[in-house]
Order: C-alpha cells, then structure tokens, then sequence
C-alpha cells in the first residue's frame, strides 16, 4: 500500500497529537474571564454588606410599625412608670423580658403564692395578670 493510497483527508500531520491541543474559541475564554470577574465582585460587595450590618446594627423595634402608627406618639413626657399591685408580704422574684416588648414580672408572697404580671412599658400598663396558688398544706 502506498502512501498515495490513502487520502488527503484522513491522515493529516499533527493535527491531533499532543504538542498540538486544540484550539479554544476566543468567546469562550471572554466569557469564563467575566463570569470570573463577576464572581469576585460579587463575594467582595457581600463581605462588605456583611460587615456594614454588623457595624451599623440597630436594635428592631418591638412592635411592628403599622401598629405604632396606630398608637400614635405617646404621650407620656419621661419614662414609663408603673405602680405594681402589690399584696402584703409579696417581693419580686424575677422580670423577663418577652420577645413582643411585654415583661413578665413574678411576684410571690410568704406562704408560696405567686402571680405573674404581664406589663407593656410602651403603653405603661398591666396587660394580663396570672395567679399561681401555693401548696395545698399551708
């Protein structure tokens, strides 16, 4: 067989060897460079979003605000003050601070009864109250 025998288009020197890869196309190598670009501008504007909430964070309000529109201003000219009702012999054991603005403020006497006041500083009045009766023996 000779080398004539065989056609133009089937054999062609080092076109597929490895010294020679093949060829990438120009759009190709644009549009991995962008999307490069892209992704690093994307992760830097997100740290930096990041880092100015952590700076800048304000507390949230308690309640939302169509309710403090509702409420309008208030009309209370200094801090929100509260006379508790309170029974003889009754301390305070603890006031905790619920997620919607209210505290809780636990209140037990002398012989094991408790109750537990619900207060809203912002209005500055008692909203609910819970009476916890002692042990049967006393």
């Amino acid at each position: 067989m000779n080398e004539s025998d065989i056609g133009p288009n089937l054999v062609e020197a080092g076109q597929n060897s490895e010294s020679n890869p093949p060829r990438t196309s120009k759009a190709l190598v644009a549009a991995v460079i962008i999307m490069g670009v892209m992704i690093i501008l994307g992760t830097v504007l997100l740290v930096g979003i990041i880092i100015h909430r952590m700076m800048n964070h304000a507390a949230t309000p308690s309640t939302p605000a169509t309710a403090q529109t509702m409420m309008g201003p208030s009309s209370l000219a200094g801090p929100a003050l509260l006379t508790l009702p309170r029974h003889a012999d009754e301390q305070i054991m603890a006031v905790t601070a619920r997620p919607d603005g209210a505290l809780a403020v636990t209140l037990r006497d002398g012989q094991g009864n408790a109750r537990i006041l619900l207060w809203q500083p912002e209005q500055a009045r008692l909203v609910a109250e819970l009476k916890v009766a002692g042990p049967a023996g006393q």
